[in-house]
Order: structure tokens, then sequence, then C-alpha cells
């Protein structure tokens, strides 16, 4: 299924024009707008005038991994708090005390539900659907998800995050798509079993796992291990402020969909920050953000290209991360 053919599968000749127009503009805004990348881009030497082919981008300063969370949001930002809609506070990763702040406008959220919309179809999420969230709305990445479940028109319940209440509201309302990180699912998980049931005892169809850091292969297996349900894997990296662009369409595998209207990729050797035609670092620069772009981000995930075209007859690329 497809939430949008025409983009989801489009040519590649027509990808790399919409790319190298929203390019331009992304380095544009944010040479202009942003002080971290107005003097990096100076001190670089580089200029959006440059550009004329998506290689270009190449010429432009790395932002190390950690270098968004090593400095002051506001440093990011290309306009003022008045012309935002919504300002996130998101752990990093594992580290409950590490929090990072993520800002947007309505076109970025507009944006991020889009795309979100897109992934959710991909799993096989569907207007009869009864969705329940592990979490509530205090992180954007959900906000994303509960939005675009209810635009493709599912019924969505907010479990919350008190879990000694979820085996109540799972009695009151039993979902058939269950989303959460793998903490809170092996959470639901345990108070079920106390219970003398489990997750494998709920009528579930799919399971959607968001990662906010990369995981380990033990843990991917667990969690595909909870119960017969399809689980689907699904990056909700925190410097992006949602689990957009990363579609994953096939079920207990680490392999994604990168949504290239929106976000570019480059792979890179992490030590001699070269282009890799293999597998290397991802590295990510936004195309269309508006209140905090991202120009050529290193995200400390090692990936590699899946080749063929995919199955399920999308033609934007796909990566495999390459767990520990």
């Amino acid at each position: 299924m497809f939430a949008n053919p025409s983009v989801e599968q489009i040519s590649a000749e027509a990808l790399r024009e919409l790319q190298l127009t929203r390019l331009q503009k992304q380095l544009r805004w944010a040479g202009e707008k942003c002080s971290h990348y107005r003097e990096s881009f100076a001190e670089a030497g580089v200029s959006a005038k440059e550009v004329q082919e998506l290689d270009a981008l190449q010429n432009f300063p790395l932002l190390p991994r950690g270098g968004l969370q090593g400095k002051n949001a506001f440093d990011f930002l290309t306009m003022p708090l008045s012309s935002l809609l919504r300002i996130s506070y998101m752990h990093s990763g594992q580290d409950e005390d590490n929090v990072f702040v993520h800002f947007a406008t309505n076109g970025d959220i507009a944006h991020h539900v889009e795309q979100m919309t897109r992934s959710l179809v991909a799993c096989g999420l569907h207007n009869a659907a009864l969705v329940g969230i592990l979490g509530d709305g205090a992180d954007s990445r959900l906000m994303d998800i509960h939005y675009a479940s209810e635009f493709i028109g599912a019924a969505v319940t907010m479990l919350g995050q008190d879990k000694k209440k979820w085996p109540q509201m799972l009695d009151f309302v039993t979902p058939e798509t269950l989303i959460g990180t793998p903490k809170r699912l092996a959470e639901l998980d345990d108070i079920l079993q106390q219970k003398g049931s489990g997750l494998s005892e709920l009528p579930l169809a799919r399971i959607i796992c968001l990662h906010a850091s990369v995981p380990s292969s033990s843990l991917v297996t667990s969690v595909n291990d909870l119960a017969p349900a399809k689980v689907y894997h699904m990056l909700a990296l925190p410097f992006l402020g949602t689990a957009a662009p990363f579609l994953p369409c096939e079920p207990s595998k680490f392999i994604f969909h990168l949504q290239e209207d929106y976000t570019m990729a480059e792979i890179i050797d992490p030590a001699t920050k070269k282009p890799s035609a293999g597998s290397g670092e991802l590295v990510l620069t936004s195309l269309a953000a508006e209140a905090m772009p991202v120009i050529r981000l290193c995200t400390g995930l090692m990936v590699e290209p899946a080749a063929g075209p995919c199955s399920c007859g999308r033609t934007h690329s796909r990566f495999r991360l390459l767990v520990g």
C-alpha cells in the first residue's frame, strides 16, 4: 500500500531535480538564517550560490556526531520563537539525563506527519486499525505518529507513561497495532506476564518499535520474539525531532527506505570522511526544514546500501542498518 504513490515511486531523474531545487533553497536558508551554518559556511569558504549539482554538497562542512547536542540549540534556530509551533525536549538515546531540544514550525510538523503517514501505511496501518501508543504527547515523535495515524483514519489511544495503568487500559480497549520503544514494550510484556499473560496473548497484527539509537542485535531479536505479530523497526532519532524520514517496509529487519524528497543521504568512511561506495557512516541533510535545518550531520549510524529494487515498489534508496 502507498500513501502517496507519485512520490514514493518517483523516478530517479525527477527525484534528483526535486532534491537539487530543495537543496539550493535549504542551503540558502541555513546560511542566511542560522548562526552556526553562517559561520561554518564562511569558514569553509562555501556558499549556496555555488551549488549547481547534488555532489557539490560534499564541499560543505560536516556537522560532527553530537554537534547538535553539544551546542546551544538556539545556534541552529532560524527564526524567532513567535514563529514556532512546537518546542520539544527529548532524551538522547538511552541517557535519560541527556536532553535534546528541537524546534518546529507548522510547516515542519506538516512535513513530518506526511512522511510518517507514508511509513505507517508501509507497515500496513489502515483506516480500520486501532492503535495503542506507549507514551504521550510530551514526545514530538509520538505526536507525529498520533497525527499520522488519525490522518490515515485509524483510532488512536495514547497509553501514557504510567506503566501500572497499561493493563487496565488495554483491557478496556485492546489495540491491534502497538507502538513504543523497546524499553516500554518490554515493560508492558513484564507487567502482563505478572498477571498471567503477555504481549503474545494480545490480538496484535503489528508492533512498531521506535529506536532512539542503534540497538544491539540481541535487542532486535528480543523485540521480534515478544509476540507473533509483525514487528517493524523504526529509527526515531532525537536530533530530527521525528521518526521520519526512515520508512520500514520489511518486518523483523533493520532495513529502511530514506524518504529522499525531504532528506538527502551520504555514506562516508568514518575514518577519512570521504564518500564510501559501500558501508559507512550515514550523513543526513534536510531538504525542507524550516526551524532547525541539519546540513551534513554525521549520525553515527553505520549502514550499507540495500541493492536492487525493493519488492514493496518504492523507489527511494534503501539502507541496511549495521547493528552490533
